[in-house]
Parts: C-alpha cells; structure tokens; sequence
C-alpha cells in the first residue's frame, strides 16, 4: 500500500514539472520575466558647472560722480590775482557697453580672471561759476559731459550654490573722456568746449549667475572710478590781465546689469 502512494505521488510531481516545463518554453516572455533581471546601468551624474573659459557680452547701467574745477583771474587793476576759487559739478546719466575677459577656476570654487570694459556714457552736470570776484546775482555756469568709460581690471571670485554662482571683487586701470562747455562762465574763453583725457584706477564688485544655458550668464555690479591724472587748461587772456580754468580731480560712481556668452574652448559646461 505504501509503495502504491509514494508511486502515485512521485508520478503528479513530475506531471506538474513537465506541465511548467511546457509553460516556460511555449511563453518566452514569461521565461524571461522569471529569469533574473540585471541591475539597472549606473547614469554619471552631469558634470559641474566651470567658470573657465572666455566670454563676451553687452551692459547698461546707470553712473553717477563729481568733477572739480579751479579758476583763477590775474589782473594788476584788481591787486594781483584773485582766487584761485574751487567749483565742483555733480553728473550723472546712462551708459551702455559691453565687456570681453577670460576666467580660469581653481582650488575648486575659486576663480581668477581678467576683463576689459568699455561704454559709451551720458553723465551731464552743471554748476554756477564760483570766482571770488563775480557780481552777486551773476547768473555764470561751467557745464561737463562724460563721454565714455573705460577700464582693464583683474577679478577674483568664489563660486557656490552647485558653482553656479559667484560672487567677485575687481579692480585695476580706467580712462575717460570729458567735454566742458564754458560758454556761460563768467570770463570769456577763447576755446569755450574743450576736452580732457583721465586716467587713474578703478575698484568693484558683482555676482553672476548662470542663466537656462551654460553658455549664458548674466550679473549686476557696482564699480567707483578716481582720476586724478590728466585734466586740462585753459586760458583767456586780455589787455589788463589772464582767466586760467583748470580742471581737477574726478570720481565716478557705477552700477550695471548685463550678460555674457561663455565659450567652451576648454570643454565642459
């Protein structure tokens, strides 16, 4: 009795294992499903953003500054010279320009660069003519108008938030151009707009940010330009005596938005 069970067992064991044996080769799709499946493919992840590389770009903006201005009047009528007397014109306008520099990112999140700015500027000011000698009431300005800004400057920044944005210093050389119109001063001139050329040094800082492609950035910034070098005279001379007009010392006050395009001349984003 005994064996007749153990061979009645033995032979629905290997009915059912020959029935999924028939299963697995008639349906393929089910064999593969049981078979074990591979570990899904390890994706790289992007590669950091680098600041690397050199770029251009346009900016507008907005500057404000002083410029001064001595005067002085010879005459032997009037005792000897009078003045010299100091007269400072406020000016402020738009600019517009653009920049063209090249960074190379170190040490991880720092980077060092070098860029070259130039704009086209509109900062106009007037002021009353204050020689000591002039009438009460006497309606007298000196009037000056920027021309255009210029300057070459080293950076130095730090890069955060996944290295997308970094935050820099700046600093270097920067020239100017200003035109002066004298034709409302007090004393006649014989070349009343006349022209100066400046130069001196620039400091500043920024952030810039990458915008919906690598290859763009855009960033604000705020910059203080000093010039003392340069300037200009001149002088009217008459029967009894000289007017001398010199100009002096300048300051300028920026801040601009703008973007760059970054080439990628070294690879990476």
């Amino acid at each position: 009795m005994r064996r007749e069970l153990l061979a009645g067992v033995s032979a629905i064991a290997l009915a059912i294992a020959g029935a999924s044996a028939a299963t697995l080769f008639s349906d393929p799709a089910r064999a593969a499903d049981l078979a074990r499946k591979p570990p899904p493919p390890i994706v790289a992840p992007p590669p950091a953003y680098s600041w690397t590389g050199c770029y251009v770009g346009p900016h507008v903006g907005w500057g404000w500054g002083h410029n001064h201005a001595t005067e002085a009047s010879f005459s032997p009528f009037s005792g000897g010279t009078v003045g010299p007397a100091n007269t400072g014109i406020n000016t402020s306008g738009a600019l517009f320009g653009g920049q063209v520099g090249c960074n190379y990112e170190f040490w991880g999140n720092w980077v060092v660069g070098i860029q070259g700015d130039f704009a086209g500027t509109d900062f106009n000011g007037k002021a009353n003519d204050n020689l000591t000698d002039r009438p009460q009431g006497t309606d007298s300005t000196l009037s000056v108008k920027t021309e255009w800004l210029g300057s070459v400057t080293g950076r130095l920044g730090y890069a955060f938030w996944n290295n997308q944005v970094l935050v820099y210093a700046k600093g270097g050389g920067a020239w100017t151009r200003n035109q002066w119109d004298v034709h409302d001063a007090f004393d006649s001139f014989n070349n009343p707009i006349f022209s100066d050329n400046r130069s001196g040094w620039t400091v500043g800082g920024g952030v810039e940010w990458t915008l919906w492609s690598p290859n763009w950035t855009a960033f604000v910034e705020y910059n203080y330009y000093n010039f003392n070098s340069g300037g200009a005279s001149i002088t009217k001379t008459f029967e009894f005596g000289e007017n001398v007009l010199t100009t002096g010392k300048q300051e300028i006050n920026t801040v601009k938005v703008g973007v760059n395009y970054k080439f990628n001349w070294w690879g990476g984003p």
